[in-house]
C-alpha cells in the first residue's frame, strides 16, 4: 500500500504520546509500504523534505495567524496530498482535528479513502467545546474508517455521539475500529527499592502533574518528570514551595526515557483527563514497573485495580500519596503488580498490533 500519515506535528519538535506513535508507525509500516507523513514544519528550521527510516517526511508551513491558521493548514495540506506521486491508497489522519478534517476533506475531493485515528478523549468529548462538536461528527461520518485506542474509548465515544448527534450514531458504529498502540518490548528488570517515582508527559494542567509533586513531597518520595510544556515554570515553582526533590529531565530520546524507566520504582500517571491508552503506561509495564494511574478512558482497559497497577481517583491528592506510601512498604506487592504489568504490556508488542492495522487499512483502501 501507499500510506499517507497526516499529524500536526511529528519528532523531532513538539511532540507527545500520538506523536510518537505516529512516528513508530511510519517507521513499521514503512518496511512493507510506501509511507509519506505530511506535517506542520515547527519549528520553522527543520527541513521542508527528508527522508529517514524509510519513509518520506513532508513539512509545511505554519502560518502565525490564529483563525487564518486554520484554513491555510487545510488548504496546504489538501495541496501536499495532491503533490504526491504515485497517488496514496489511503490516509491514515492522526486526531479528528485538524488532520482528520483535511484528511477527508482532500480524501473527497482526491478520490482517496481516509481513515481517522482518534488520540485522546478530549477529541470525543463534544459537550465541553462546541468546535468538537460541530466538527468531530461530521469528520467520523465522512471517514472511510475511524479508530480508537481501546473498548473504553469505543464506548465512551458512542455514548458522547448518542448524546450530541444521536442520528450519526449508526453511520459512525458500523465504521468504528480498536487498534490498539504498539511498543517494542524492552529487556525487563528488578524494581529497585530505592529508585525515585517516575511520572512521564506534556507538561500541561490536564496530567495532574501537579499532584504528583504534593504526593512525593507528602510521602517524602524523589520524583522525576520527564517531559516539557507549558507549565514546567510553575511546576517548578511548586516543588520549591512544597519541598520536593524533583528532578526535571526536559523531552527525552528513547534510550535516555528507557534509561529512566530502569531505574525508576513507581511510574505515575495522574491525568485528570484527554488520555487515549497512554504511552507512558504500556511502556512502564513493559519496563516492569509497578504503576500509578488514574482511570481516564484507556486506562480502565489497562489496569485491574490491585492486580497490574493501583487505581486512585483523578485529582485526589491524598489517595495518591497513600498509593505510593503502600508500594513503598510492600516491595512484594509493588514485583507482584511489576510483574502482572510486564504480562499485559506483551499483548502490545509491534507484531501482535501492526498487522491489525494493517488489514483494517487495506480493507477500508477498497471502501
Amino acid at each position: 500500500m501507499n500510506i499517507a500519515i497526516l499529524i500536526g506535528h511529528f519528532p523531532p519538535g513538539s511532540f507527545g504520546g500520538a506523536e510518537l506513535q505516529a512516528q513508530g508507525w511510519a517507521e513499521r509500516l514503512s518496511a512493507h509500504h510506501q509511507v509519506t507523513v505530511i506535517t506542520r514544519r515547527d519549528p520553522a528550521d527543520q527541513p521542508a523534505r527528508e527522508t529517514r527510516d524509510g519513509y518520506t517526511v513532508v513539512r509545511l508551513p505554519v502560518s502565525k495567524v490564529p483563525v487564518w491558521r486554520t484554513f491555510a493548514d487545510l488548504a496546504s495540506i489538501e495541496h501536499a496530498v495532491a503533490q504526491l506521486e504515485p497517488r496514496p491508497d489511503v490516509l491514515l489522519c492522526f486526531q479528528t482535528f485538524i488532520s482528520g478534517l483535511a484528511g477527508t476533506r482532500a480524501g473527497k475531493r482526491l478520490g482517496i479513502p481516509a481513515v481517522v485515528w482518534i488520540r485522546g478523549e478530549a477529541e470525543y468529548r463534544m459537550r465541553d467545546s462546541r468546535l468538537f462538536a460541530w466538527v468531530s461528527p461530521r469528520v467520523w461520518s465522512a471517514a472511510a474508517g475511524v479508530l480508537v485506542q481501546s473498548e473504553a474509548n469505543r464506548a465512551d465515544l458512542l455514548a458522547e455521539l448518542e448524546r450530541v448527534a444521536p442520528a450519526r450514531v449508526q453511520g459512525v458504529r458500523g465504521k468504528l475500529g480498536v487498534i490498539e498502540n504498539g511498543l517494542e518490548l524492552p529487556e525487563s528488570t528488578p524494581v529497585p527499592a530505592a529508585g525515585p517515582v517516575l511520572s512521564v508527559g506534556r507538561l500541561i494542567a490536564d496530567k495532574g502533574m501537579d499532584r504528583v509533586i504534593d504526593a512525593c513531597a507528602a510521602s517524602g518520595r524523589a520524583l522525576v518528570i520527564a517531559g516539557d510544556g507549558p507549565e514546567r515554570a510553575a511546576l517548578e515553582a511548586r516543588a520549591r514551595e512544597r519541598g520536593a526533590d524533583v528532578t526535571f529531565t526536559g523531552f527525552l530520546g528513547r534510550a535516555a526515557l528507557a534509561a529512566r524507566y530502569a531505574e525508576a520504582s513507581v511510574v505515575v500517571l495522574a491525568a485528570l483527563r484527554g488520555e487515549g491508552l497512554p504511552n507512558v503506561l504500556i511502556e512502564a509495564m513493559a519496563h516492569g514497573r509497578p504503576v500509578v494511574a488514574t482511570p481516564c478512558a484507556g486506562t480502565r482497559d489497562l489496569l485491574a485495580d490491585g492486580a497490574n497497577g493501583l487505581v486512585v481517583p483523578a485529582g485526589d491528592r491524598a489517595a495518591l500519596t497513600q498509593a505510593l506510601q503502600r508500594l513503598a512498604a510492600d516491595p512484594a506487592l509493588a514485583a507482584r503488580m511489576a510483574a502482572a504489568g510486564r504480562a499485559t504490556a506483551e499483548r502490545f508488542d509491534w507484531r501482535r498490533v501492526q498487522p491489525r492495522l494493517e488489514t483494517a487499512l487495506e480493507r477500508w483502501r477498497r471502501h
